[in-house]
């Protein structure tokens, strides 16, 4: 996958996150949907890695070797399908967690934004109104932390749910702006060859 292909990718997957966060906000038990969903995701490559980890065993004791396979691999698969599992089973203990995961991914999030409109964007300079959004989700990423709206779950939700619609339309924004001018340019480049 290209470059560009994979920026649209990423608008498009921040905008349904966003969109499904905005719908669900609502519910009691989306934190704890989305932690269930969580647990899914884990158990199912751990219990994946755990069969493959147990058929290689089982085909290399036949072996003259007698190569095992790795145990680490072994432990690592049967701690995060018991993770994943308890995350099935007792969501509830990791809904508070989640809100602190929201906030960090906003921070890294707009971090990461800020980044690539300053700096990936170079040689050209973005406008100042590109820098708003990804310093709003910052902003709010902290004050998810820093004070007791991060109890508030379904506040929580709202948040990040607008944020992320709001951030994938300023990068839809960005990419549309700087793609005349880098094509502009290349044709400049290729004139001046010439």
């Amino acid at each position: 996958m290209n470059r560009r292909n994979s920026y649209w990718l990423t608008i498009i997957v921040t905008a349904v996150v966003g969109i499904l966060f905005i719908l669900w906000h609502g519910r009691i038990d989306a934190l704890s949907w989305i932690v269930v969903a969580m647990g899914i995701l884990l158990a199912i490559p751990a219990v994946y890695n755990l069969i493959f980890a147990m058929v290689t065993t089982a085909r290399q004791s036949d072996k003259p070797s007698g190569r095992t396979t790795n145990l680490s691999s072994v432990v690592a698969s049967v701690c995060t399908l018991a993770l994943g599992v308890w995350m099935m089973i007792n969501p509830a203990f990791f809904v508070g967690l989640m809100a602190y995961l929201f906030a960090a991914l906003l921070v890294a999030y707009g971090v990461y934004q800020i980044l690539v409109t300053a700096y990936f964007s170079r040689p050209y300079s973005m406008p100042w109104f590109f820098y708003i959004v990804p310093v709003l989700l910052v902003a709010a990423g902290v004050v998810i932390l820093c004070t007791s709206v991060r109890t508030m779950n379904s506040v929580v939700v709202l948040v990040t749910g607008i944020l992320l619609v709001a951030s994938a339309i300023n990068w839809a924004m960005q990419r549309m702006t700087l793609y005349p001018i880098r094509k502009n340019a290349e044709i400049g480049a290729t004139d001046n060859r010439r």
